[in-house]
């Protein structure tokens, strides 16, 4: 930089939350209540950043009368391998959350008044929300309630004293200011790992599971959730509509979801473009020489087209389904009845996360995860559903949020470490003093190179998971000689850190597990086989480096057993 680094400047709160997305936001508002003091941080604008506002504004919904039913199907969905005290402590909160997303400000689906839930499966219910205005008005709600925000801060690394988190380093990145966050409690709402490879969700990028595996917290389940989704390819955007997939066609003409699906042909069926099985079908056309894949909608109605996705309802300024038919209409100037549509089965993010337990809390004291950034089971391979991501990211937030601001009140405050937070500062600026050899985006393009490829992340298998792992050691090199000027650029050099450490996690915990389970798939070890695997994998630095081991699920200590369990 032309000029010296300027001396850190302290702020002090008694919850911190990192990241001001929905299960931020929820988190802060959540502390609020106990009374702490709180402050949110976000590297972006708050109010316009996160995965809910360009979400389709679904939230998964339960019944109170049918949370015993949902977690025997949830449990029996996952083959025995979830948290079964986290599936019913999420099904039983689904209603109140509804109940309380709508008191802080979320605009809903109404019907006579009153919250509309609709059906859209067997035992699948959902509402649907005002998504691209719903984290402004929790803002509205977080600044008429005292909580403090501050946006375009990054933050990097945590702060200990002795083996409890008390805040953040952060970087200013409007003002250039070095920022020491001293807080009692610190919640982690970052979000998981989009990797940066396309323009949707491109600021979940990984950094709140990477700042707490530095600090010494476990992760779990990297190995699960590396999730492809499927799209207009001119668009860059993913198809939300539930029909759509029966006019999907490989480049001979021929349509391709009843060759692998042909259950799937007859009657009506809820399948979104998150639903394994379109990718599956569309990866297995093009390996045979068939591809590209297209949607071939030509010959019907404007009126036949929109009925094959969500309806439009003129209460909420999202169109989900139909919204990406206008956009082809009004901004590519092309009439999806009269041409067939390139489709782009693309990755989306990966899953794992920080382990928490039914408080929110990591394995490290003074520190909470929310969202996408941690990673609890709830599921864990029984199937998802439409709207399953932002009420994940409420209620994870309300829980951390609670228990945190509680913690908060009652706590004393330790203080930052000096010699901590010295070593910390140095470590996050060290970048700054290298010659400016390499740009972060080489890091992040050769990550690209090796977690976005079906053939490595999508059928896993040993020999080529490897090959994805010497890819990601040359970006490791890379990063190595990364360089940079400013802080925007010491952002990107960070966040490439991040994207690398998710990617090498994701292939470490897939190699360890062999066996197929949920989106876990290894074509040279096709069957799940729950006597050797029914086992959660965790990761945690050692004096080597990353150490991985696994922890049995503890069905004999949970309410729902398998038949051989109870035979035992």
């Amino acid at each position: 930089m032309s000029s010296p680094i300027p001396t850190p400047t302290v702020v002090t709160t008694d919850v911190l939350v990192l990241g001001a997305g929905g299960a931020g936001m929820c988190a802060a508002l959540r502390a609020r209540e106990t009374g702490a003091e709180v402050l949110m941080v976000d590297k972006c604008g708050i109010g316009y950043n996160g995965q809910v506002p360009i979400g389709g504004g679904i939230l998964a919904y339960v019944y109170p009368s049918y949370v015993d039913e949902w977690v025997d199907k949830i449990t029996r969905g996952s083959h025995f391998f979830n948290n079964q005290e986290w599936t019913r402590q999420f099904g039983s909160r689904m209603h109140q959350a509804t109940m309380d997303l709508a008191d802080l400000g979320l605009t809903f689906l109404k019907k006579d008044g009153e919250i509309d839930i609709l059906t859209w499966g067997p035992h699948i219910h959902v509402t649907l929300f005002d998504a691209p205005k719903s984290l402004l008005a929790l803002k509205k709600t977080a600044a008429a309630r005292g909580i403090k925000m501050m946006d375009k801060i990054f933050a990097v690394d945590l702060l200990k004293r002795d083996d409890q988190v008390v805040g953040a380093v952060g970087l200013g990145l409007v003002d250039g200011k070095v920022y020491l966050f001293d807080a009692k409690a610190t919640i982690i709402a970052t979000g998981n790992c989009g990797y940066m490879h396309e323009k949707s969700y491109a600021s979940v990028l990984g950094e709140g599971p990477a700042m707490g595996y530095r600090a010494g917290a476990r992760l779990t389940n990297a190995e699960f959730n590396s999730l492809y989704v499927w799209g207009i390819k001119l668009l860059g955007k993913e198809l939300m509509g539930i029909h759509f997939y029966l006019y999907l066609e490989n480049a001979l003409g021929e349509k391709i979801m009843g060759k692998y699906y042909p259950e799937l042909m007859e009657g009506e069926h809820a399948v979104y473009t998150f639903d394994p099985r379109v990718i599956h079908a569309m990866y297995e056309e093009v390996k045979a020489g068939r591809g590209p894949i297209y949607l071939n909608l030509k010959g019907l109605s404007d009126s036949e087209i929109a009925h094959l996705g969500e309806d439009i309802v003129a209460d909420l300024s999202h169109l989900m389904a139909n919204d990406t038919m206008r956009l082809l209409r009004e901004k590519a100037g092309i009439d999806p009845g009269r041409e067939r549509l390139e489709m782009w089965p693309r990755y989306l993010y990966s899953g794992g996360g920080l382990r928490i337990d039914l408080q929110g809390r990591t394995t490290l004291p003074g520190l909470w995860a929310a969202g996408g950034a941690c990673s609890n089971y709830w599921t864990n391979g029984a199937g998802s559903q439409a709207g399953l991501g932002v009420q994940s990211a409420a209620i994870t937030g309300f829980v951390a949020g609670e228990d945190a601001g509680v913690w908060a009140v009652s706590s004393p405050r330790l203080g930052i470490d000096p010699v901590y937070a010295e070593r910390a500062v140095a470590r996050v600026l060290e970048p700054l003093g290298r010659p400016t050899e390499i740009d972060p985006y080489e890091v992040a393009y050769r990550v690209h190179e090796a977690i976005v490829p079906m053939k490595y992340n999508r059928v896993r298998e040993a020999k080529r998971m490897r090959e994805a792992l010497d890819i990601l050691a040359s970006a490791r090199e890379l990063l190595d000689r990364v360089g940079v000027t400013d802080f925007h650029d010491l952002a990107r050099r960070h966040s490439a850190e991040s994207m690398l450490m998710a990617a090498e996690f994701t292939y470490r915990a897939a190699l360890l597990r062999e066996e197929s389970r949920a989106q876990h798939f290894r074509e040279d070890f096709p069957e799940r086989d729950d006597a050797n695997w029914r086992k959660w994998i965790c990761i945690e630095p050692g004096e080597d480096g990353p150490k991985l081991f696994t922890v049995p699920v503890p069905v004999e200590t949970y309410p729902l057993q398998p038949a051989e369990e109870r035979e035992r």
